[in-house]
């Protein structure tokens, strides 16, 4: 049975003397102050209760938590008393405090700390979750929140990102709230992110990668941009001189060539893009002549970054960048010829075997050991050294991950492995998702259809 009382503040006054006045929230703790002023001597103490007040309501019943709330007028308390009970005799109660108690935001933070826990601050999850917790929606309350919410969310990000971010936002979304529901004790009649209330986003052209690198690749070399453009290249460059590409240079970056041999060259030889003066002295021009003379080093002893490296071994391990990154010399088993990934740094937190083709072992073998990891680098610095890359050798439309595309690609075309066996290397425990990064070239899947017919 529900029971309802009047809660409302309580008065202490004493005539004549407002600073003896006091409000207390019990009756019994005005009377003990009356009595204290009283016997202090003060004359005409008055204890009464403040106007206004609410009104609390109190349900307790077998088999259901003990329920406490409380509303500003009598007949919302027992018009709410009365649902709840009906609610708890037909066994349809549900406990709405956690919900009310916590924020979306909340729940996001609690699933980066709990589920998260030990993961790297660029990784793509982490970083989907600071961003949704600067949003407006996360400061909605769970019993609040409504599935026009999410959808009013879904169109406004929908202005700004593709659908395919914003699906995988909703996606996070959606899985947290899951989550909360399932241990957190957040309970909730529907989840309000579902796929089934909330429509996705429809794929778009562009949202699944099929980018190989080409065959032949042309690179213009007049239209090659100067490696770092911005304030520190103008301040090099002169107005009024001449610049020039160095012509040996120029004639090696205009050879016939595949995309991945460009890729490679603008990653190893950066300086062989940087234009110069074309009027000199001559003592400049000595110089330049007795450097062209000396036997050039080789990039693999040069310092810095090695990202020629990185990219060829992106393509021949099919690994991700954030699993390279992470890659301790501990987990190389050079002799054995193969990567011992742990599930640390892999994407699914599974552990995995690469085996390692010729080239990339050549790799790892030239591969200076200057700590535990093998490239020394971080993500951020292989991104935007790529993306300088990608403009020195012209590649449009092409995207660092396109790479594991690529090396997928070639275990499927150029081994005889079964699908299942070129997940267990690629880490894909989903065949659709294998099949996505299959990305077939058309005369070699044709040449491949020809070859299989028995003679």
């Amino acid at each position: 049975m529900a029971s309802i009382r009047r809660r409302s503040a309580w008065r202490v006054i004493v005539a004549g003397k407002p600073e003896l006045a006091s409000v207390h929230s019990t009756q019994k703790q005005a009377q003990a102050t009356a009595a204290r002023l009283a016997a202090a001597g003060h004359a005409d103490v008055r204890c009464s209760r403040a106007p206004g007040g609410s009104w609390e309501v109190r349900i307790r019943r077998q088999g259901a938590p003990a329920l406490v709330k409380t509303f500003p007028r009598k007949d919302l308390a027992e018009e709410w008393a009365a649902a709840r009970e009906g609610e708890i005799v037909k066994r349809e109660f549900v406990d709405y405090r956690e919900a009310e108690r916590n924020t979306l935001g909340d729940l996001l933070r609690r699933y980066r700390t709990e589920r998260l826990a030990g993961r790297d601050r660029h990784d793509a999850d982490c970083v989907r979750i600071a961003r949704l917790c600067e949003h407006p929606l996360a400061a909605i309350r769970m019993s609040l929140l409504k599935p026009a919410d999410v959808a009013g969310y879904r169109d406004e990000r929908r202005q700004v990102v593709k659908g395919a971010t914003v699906k995988k936002e909703l996606e996070l979304i959606a899985r947290v709230i899951s989550v909360a529901r399932a241990e957190w004790g957040v309970q909730l009649v529907q989840n309000p992110a579902s796929g089934r209330l909330v429509r996705r986003p429809d794929p778009e052209p562009g949202d699944e990668r099929d980018r190989r690198l080409a065959e032949r690749h042309v690179v213009m070399i007049d239209g090659v941009p100067e490696p770092g453009q911005g304030r520190a290249a103008s301040r090099r460059k002169q107005a009024g001189e001449l610049y020039v590409h160095d012509p040996e240079a120029a004639a090696l970056l205009e050879m016939p060539q595949t995309e991945q041999q460009a890729l490679l060259r603008a990653c190893r030889y950066p300086h062989w893009y940087v234009q110069r003066k074309a009027n000199v002295t001559e003592a400049t021009r000595e110089a330049r002549e007795r450097r062209s003379a000396e036997a050039p080093v080789k990039a693999r002893m040069r310092g810095g970054l090695r990202l020629w490296a990185v990219v060829s071994f992106a393509i021949e391990t099919a690994m991700r960048r954030g699993e390279m990154v992470k890659l301790r010399w501990s987990h190389v088993r050079l002799d054995e010829g193969y990567l011992e990934l742990p599930g640390a740094i892999t994407k699914n937190r599974r552990p995995r075997m690469v085996p390692l083709t010729l080239r990339a072992r050549r790799i790892l073998a030239t591969q200076p050991r200057a700590g535990e990891l093998v490239f020394d680098t971080n993500v951020n610095t292989v991104k935007l050294a790529f993306r300088r890359a990608l403009k020195r050798a012209q590649c449009q439309d092409l995207r660092m991950h396109d790479l594991r595309h690529e090396g997928t690609s070639r275990l499927f075309e150029r081994t005889d492995l079964r699908e299942a066996e070129i997940g267990w290397v690629t880490g894909h425990t989903d065949r659709r998702m294998l099949n996505r990064y299959y990305n077939k070239r058309p005369a070699e899947f044709v040449e491949r259809f020809r070859q299989s017919f028995k003679k």
